[in-house]
């Protein structure tokens, strides 16, 4: 048995190549061997893991879950950092109960309901008489009033119930 000049492990005599490093063992090139082929096993060490051995694929799992995170991270701050709003108009209006006489309209307006089939239920509350709202522009909403007495919480579907906002300042009365 002899040592490969290279890496120094032992190689059994006749052999071409070392089986550790690959290295070309023959003095003479060119001339055809006539030894019989060595058939050699991974021995410890030449890079193979054991059968027990841990393969070590836990840290590329570690580091795509980290990326990952690092990306949603990033991700979320600039998704928050320049959100795409809604084309808003303001409506700056009124909302009276004509009829105060009878005991359920007895009351004070404190908020106005537009619901719409796109943006669901918006609120404005009432102060005075008076509300002021940002609207998304283009859906068509139908109108309530709320109000409360010592009696209860009600609502009410004004004459004109239903509303469109647009492109420029709205100024509704809505009455019940």
């Amino acid at each position: 048995m002899s040592n490969c000049p290279v890496c120094g492990r032992d190689v059994p005599a006749g052999t071409q190549y070392c089986p550790s490093c690959g290295t070309n063992l023959q003095q003479t090139y060119g001339s055809p061997t006539t030894a019989a082929p060595s058939y050699s096993f991974p021995q410890s060490g030449t890079g193979m893991p054991e059968p027990n051995q841990h393969h070590g694929h836990g840290k590329y799992i570690i580091a795509i879950a980290v990326a990952l995170i690092i990306g949603l991270v990033i991700g979320g701050v600039i998704g928050f950092s320049f959100p795409v709003a809604a084309h808003l108009t303001p409506v700056n209006g009124i909302a009276n109960l004509n009829s105060q006489q009878t005991t359920p309209f007895h009351g004070t307006p404190n908020l106005v309901w537009f619901n719409s089939t796109t943006f669901g239920n918006l609120t404005s509350t009432v102060i005075s008489h008076k509300f002021l709202v940002n609207l998304p522009i283009g859906d068509t909403y139908y109108v309530s009033i709320q109000w409360f007495n010592t009696t209860g919480t009600y609502r009410c579907i004004p004459t004109t119930s239903t509303f469109t906002s647009n492109n420029q300042n709205e100024s509704p009365i809505f009455s019940c």
